[in-house]
C-alpha cells in the first residue's frame, strides 16, 4: 500500500470539503447583496382637470377618458412590474363641472379628484396652474386631503415646512434599493393668469433658473433624477424650433433638458398635447393627454459594476390610449359615483327655453346668439360699456326646447370671474387688434395650412366693427364706431372682461395696471346660469355688430370650419 499517496488523497478530499463549506457560507452573502440590473417604470398623468368618470359632461355621453380608466392601466402594469411609481404634472383639480362643483356648490366634501389618486397610490404630483383657480382655501384643503406630495421646486414662498401652504420641492423615493429623486416645477405664468389674492404668498422663478439650481442638489442624492413638471415642450419636436406667439418661460421642457443634462427623465403637460417618446441632449421626455385619455410610461433599466454608482443603462418610453377596449375599474367607479351624480343631478336642473336648436361651431368666426349673451351678462352685471369675449368651447349646443344647467356650462367652460376696467378708445382698439391678430392672413396658403384662431380671438359687444384679415395684422379693426359715431382714442369706456385677460392672458399687454371698477366675486358662467333663469330664454339671433372680411375670407374660414367637422378634427377647444 502506497501510504504517502493515501495520506495525499486524504488531505486532498479534506481540504476539497473545506472549500465546498466555504462556497455554501458564501452563498447567502452574494445572494443578499445589490442585485447588478435593476429595471423600474414610471407612470405618469398630466392635465387631469378633474376627469373621473368615462363622461362627456357636457355633450351627456360616455368618453374614453378619466381617471377609472386610467386606473385598470395602471393595476395592469403594476401586477407585470412592482417597481413602478405613479405621477402628475398638474392642472388636476380644476376643469369639469364635477371639480367645479365640489369646489363651490359642495365644498364640504372632500376632493373627488384627490380622493381618486388617493385610492390609485399616486407617489408625487407637481403643481399647476389651474390648482389656484378657485383661490387658496380650495388648493389648500385639496393638497392637505392628498396622501402624496405637491411639488413645486421653481416657487419662492412665504410659508414654512410644515404649513399647509408650503410645497416642497423634491422628494427621495426609495424603490428596489434605488435612490429615485422626484422633482417638480410649475408654469411661471400664474400671475398672468390669476388675480393676485389666488396666489398671495407665493412667487414663480423661471423654470431653467431653477432647475439650474436644485438638480445638481438631488443629483448628488439620487441614482435617479426625474422631473414633473406643468410646462410644455415649448418646441416644435421635429425641428427644435420655438414658435414665435408663446409667452417667455411658459413653455421650457426642450429648454430644461438642454440646460440641465443631469436630469434623467421629464414628465410634462401644460398644452394639452401628447408626445409618446423624444430624446433631448440625452434626457428623456414624454407628455401624457389631458383630460386622463392617456398614460405615460417610461422604462428604466439600471446598473451598476460591484458597488460603484448605479447608472442608466436604458430608458424609453410610450403612451398607452384610454380607449373602448379599457374598462374603466369597479373600484374607481364606486369611490367616484357618489360626486358623478350629484354632478349629474345638478347639470340637468332645467333653467330656460330655446325656440331653436344652436350650436356654437362658428362663433369665433361670425357674430352669434351664444356670444352675445355672454356679452349682455357681462354689460349687465358689470355695469358696462363694452364687453370683450370669446367662445371658449365651439362644442356648446343648446338643444329647441328645455335647456338645462348642462347647457349654459357648456357655453361657458371655464371658471373665469367678471372684471369691469377704464380703457381709453385707443386701448380698446388695441385690444381688438391683438384679437384680429390671431387670424390667419388672407388669402390663405395654398397649401391649405390654415391656423384657425383659438379662444384668444376675442369679439366686443357695445361697439361696431369690421375685421379685415386682407390687412396687416394691427392694422385689421376698421370701422370701429361707439353709439354711431367714430370712437375717439381718448373715449373712456367701462369694458367687462374676464380675471385671464385682465392679467394679461392670451397676449392681451393692453390691460396690464388698467383700473378696475368692478369684480364680481362669482364665476361668469354662474351669472349666466342666474341670468338665463331670470329671463327664462336663450337669444336665437345675434345683432351683427361685427364682421369679418373680405366675404370672401370669411366664407373660406366656414368652409374650413366645415371640412375639419366632417374629417373629425377636433376643432372645439
Amino acid at each position: 500500500m502506497d501510504l504517502p499517496r493515501t495520506r495525499h488523497l486524504a488531505l486532498a478530499v479534506f481540504l476539497g470539503s473545506v472549500f465546498l463549506g466555504s462556497v455554501a457560507l458564501a452563498i447567502p452573502f452574494f445572494a443578499a447583496a445589490p442585485p447588478h440590473r435593476v429595471s423600474l417604470t414610471l407612470l405618469g398623468t398630466t392635465d387631469i382637470h378633474g376627469n373621473l368618470m368615462p363622461v362627456d359632461y357636457y355633450a351627456n355621453r360616455a368618453a374614453e377618458r378619466g381617471l377609472a380608466k386610467v386606473a385598470t392601466l395602471v393595476k395592469r402594469i403594476r401586477a407585470e412590474q412592482p417597481n413602478s411609481l405613479l405621477l402628475d404634472s398638474g392642472d388636476t383639480i380644476q376643469g369639469t363641472p364635477l371639480a367645479f362643483y365640489y369646489a363651490r356648490k359642495d365644498p364640504t366634501k372632500p376632493n373627488p379628484t384627490i380622493a381618486v389618486m388617493n385610492a390609485l397610490r399616486y407617489d408625487a404630483m407637481s403643481l399647476g396652474n389651474h390648482e389656484f383657480n378657485y383661490g387658496l382655501a380650495v388648493m389648500w384643503k385639496a393638497k392637505r386631503e392628498a396622501d402624496f406630495p405637491w411639488l413645486a421646486a421653481n416657487v419662492k414662498q412665504k410659508y414654512k415646512p410644515g404649513e399647509n401652504g408650503y410645497f416642497v420641492p423634491y422628494i427621495i423615493k426609495q424603490v428596489a434599493g434605488l435612490n429615485v429623486g422626484i422633482v417638480g416645477f410649475v408654469t411661471p405664468g400664474i400671475p398672468r393668469w390669476e388675480v393676485p389674492e389666488n396666489y398671495a404668498g407665493y412667487e414663480f422663478e423661471p423654470i431653467v433658473e431653477a432647475a439650474r439650481r436644485v438638480v445638481p442638489e438631488i443629483r448628488k442624492k439620487a441614482d435617479l433624477v426625474v422631473v414633473i413638471t406643468h410646462t410644455g415642450l415649448g418646441r416644435d419636436p421635429k425641428t427644435g424650433e420655438a414658435p414665435g406667439d408663446q409667452m417667455v418661460n411658459e413653455n421650457v421642457a426642450w429648454d430644461l433638458a438642454q440646460a440641465v443634462p443631469q436630469i434623467d427623465v421629464i414628465f410634462y403637460g401644460h398644452t394639452h398635447q401628447e408626445m409618446p417618446q423624444l430624446m433631448v441632449n440625452g434626457v428623456l421626455l414624454a407628455q401624457a393627454r389631458n383630460w386622463a385619455q392617456s398614460l405615460a410610461r417610461a422604462d428604466i433599466e439600471m446598473e451598476r459594476e460591484g458597488e460603484g454608482a448605479w447608472r442608466v443603462a436604458s430608458k424609453k418610453s410610450m403612451t398607452i390610449p384610454v380607449t373602448s377596449d379599457v374598462p374603466a375599474d369597479p373600484e374607481i367607479v364606486k369611490l367616484a359615483e357618489p360626486y358623478h351624480l350629484a354632478t349629474q343631478a345638478y347639470l340637468d336642473t332645467p333653467v330656460a327655453t330655446s325656440e331653436k336648436a344652436m350650436d356654437g361651431s362658428l362663433a369665433r368666426y361670425e357674430d352669434h346668439p351664444f356670444l352675445d349673451l355672454i356679452h349682455t351678462v357681462q354689460m349687465q352685471y358689470g355695469k358696462a360699456d363694452v364687453s370683450l369675449a370669446t367662445m371658449l368651447f365651439s362644442g356648446a349646443r343648446v338643444p329647441a326646447g328645455q335647456v338645462t344647467i348642462r347647457q349654459i356650462a357648456a357655453i361657458y367652460i371655464y371658471d373665469n370671474t367678471l372684471f369691469t376696467v377704464e380703457m381709453t378708445g385707443a386701448q380698446l382698439r388695441q385690444a381688438l387688434e391683438t384679437a384680429a391678430g390671431y387670424f390667419p392672413a388672407w388669402p390663405f396658403p395654398a397649401d391649405g395650412r390654415i391656423r384657425l384662431p383659438g379662444y384668444n380671438a376675442d369679439t366686443a359687444q357695445g361697439v361696431s366693427y369690421k375685421v379685415d384679415i386682407s390687412r396687416p395684422a394691427g392694422q385689421r379693426i376698421v370701422g370701429l364706431t361707439y353709439r354711431g359715431k367714430p370712437l375717439a382714442d381718448d373715449e373712456k369706456l367701462r369694458v367687462a372682461t374676464n380675471n385671464y385677460r385682465y392679467a394679461g392672458g392670451g397676449q392681451y399687454a393692453v390691460f396690464k395696471g388698467l383700473p378696475v371698477l368692478y369684480r364680481s366675486p362669482q364665476e361668469i358662467r354662474e351669472l349666466l346660469i342666474e341670468y338665463v333663469g331670470k329671463t327664462g330664454r336663450i337669444p336665437a339671433t345675434a345683432d351683427g355688430n361685427w364682421e369679418i372680411v373680405p366675404p370672401a375670407a370669411r366664407e373660406a374660414l366656414v368652409a374650413e370650419i366645415r371640412r375639419r367637422e366632417q374629417q373629425g378634427a377636433d376643432t372645439f377647444r
